[in-house]
């Protein structure tokens, strides 16, 4: 009897200890811990998109609410802030304005949204909406000044969103792929 020692050699190389799956591919294999981390970030990830989006719903209703409870009045920039930490080279501004209620009083209100290039000049008569109850709460009337936090939830949190739906498309085309595989043997 003739022996094929390079043959016999090869399957026990690819099944040590009669495992099921060869044994580049599972030294290839992360160990569990390493999986768990890895589950662990995507998952955080995943539920990062939906929270983000919850959090734009939420604060998308309390702006509308402040929108259609806003008085409007004219305010005037009176300077150009630096958001805090940033470098001497960011040229994002947040607008800092002065305008007058209803009832005669002043307020200074810094604004909490900065924006690159600042699209205002000192001294620039500006749109501002305000609260009867709140006027400190005042923001300027333009759409990024009111919907830019909001914006960027929904691209950020529509983004996050969506890996766990590649995740599932991708697992699903593998199982088919594996299915037609098995099937074509």
């Amino acid at each position: 009897m003739i022996v094929d020692r390079e043959a016999q050699g090869k399957r026990r190389a690819n099944n040590p200890g009669d495992s099921c799956a060869p044994a580049d591919t599972l030294s290839a294999m992360p160990s569990l811990g390493a999986r768990i981390i890895a589950y662990g970030f995507l998952g955080i990830i995943c539920a990062a998109g939906p929270f983000m989006l919850l959090l734009d719903v939420v604060t998308g209703i309390q702006r509308v609410g402040f929108i259609h409870s806003a008085i409007p009045a004219e305010g005037v920039i009176v300077g150009l802030g630096r958001p805090a930490g940033r470098k001497q080279s960011y040229r994002g501004r947040f607008p800092v304005f002065q305008f007058t209620t209803q009832g005669g009083a002043s307020f200074t209100v810094y604004s909490n949204i900065s924006q690159s290039p600042p699209p205002w000049k000192f001294g620039e008569r500006v749109p501002v909406l305000y609260r009867q109850r709140h006027p400190q709460d005042a923001h300027i009337d333009s759409f990024v000044q009111l919907w830019g936090p909001q914006v960027v939830l929904t691209v950020v949190g529509g983004a996050f969103s969506t890996i766990p739906l590649l995740i599932v498309r991708g697992r699903r085309r593998a199982k088919i792929s594996k299915r037609a595989t098995v099937a074509g043997e």
